[in-house]
């Protein structure tokens, strides 16, 4: 493995990168409040399961093709976005027509917050770029693994390390919940909130991917 010297760099890294607020911790923490503690844990899940084949495919060389071909970038994109703003459809409608309890069996409900996570970040190509550019930063020829097998070593360590302050923001917007659960009338309004920022969540992707034209560069 690397040697110590680059290591250190890159768990600092990584645990800075763990603490900064962005879509994923939204987006569990929209799903904690609607459907439940079990559902946050289960999107936690989805999310990090789809991030083991992000590392993989870095490991592997596979994400390289996102670079080499900025329509199929742009494409994958697009394809989260329109997942994003369907969902949030969903949530958004279902909260004003009926009490959310009833929106769906909490079992259905349940599972349908690991597929719905697993669909997002599988379509996700930034963070599929991102492990392609941060991991290999900390790789070293010379070493006595493979620079894959680094990769995907470095890449576990990273995934922890992220689940980690997931399980924060999951118990923190579980208690949240569990305050607002005798109002239906908060409930629902929460649910509405979560509908109205998955589709600002898909839009803002559709509209930098356009602006962009695709460009793997874009922020």
């Amino acid at each position: 493995m690397p040697s110590i010297e680059q290591l250190l760099p890159f768990i600092v890294a990584t645990c800075i990168f763990a603490f900064i607020p962005g879509p994923g911790m939204l987006y569990m923490s929209v799903q904690t409040m609607a459907r439940g503690a079990k559902a946050g844990w289960l999107s936690s899940a989805g999310f990090h399961l789809a991030a083991y084949v992000h590392i993989l495919a870095a490991a592997f060389g596979v994400t390289a093709l996102l670079q080499a071909l900025p329509v199929l970038f742009a494409a994958f994109k697009l394809a989260g976005a329109a997942y994003l703003i369907w969902m949030g459809m969903k949530m958004l409608f279902a909260g004003r027509s009926r009490p959310a309890a009833d929106a769906l069996p909490p079992e259905q409900s349940i599972r349908q917050a690991f597929r719905d996570s697993l669909t997002v970040e599988l379509l996700n190509p930034k963070t599929a770029l991102f492990y392609l550019a941060f991991l290999p930063q900390f790789t070293s020829p010379d070493a006595s693994a493979p620079i894959w097998l680094q990769i995907v070593a470095l890449g576990t360590f990273a995934n922890l390390t992220f689940s980690a302050t997931d399980a924060v923001c999951i118990l923190f917007s579980s208690r949240l919940a569990v305050m607002a659960s005798p109002s239906h009338r908060i409930t629902r309004i929460g649910r509405q909130i979560g509908g109205i920022v998955f589709i600002a969540m898909g839009m803002h992707i559709a509209l930098k991917s356009s602006l962009n034209g695709g460009s793997t560069t874009g922020p």
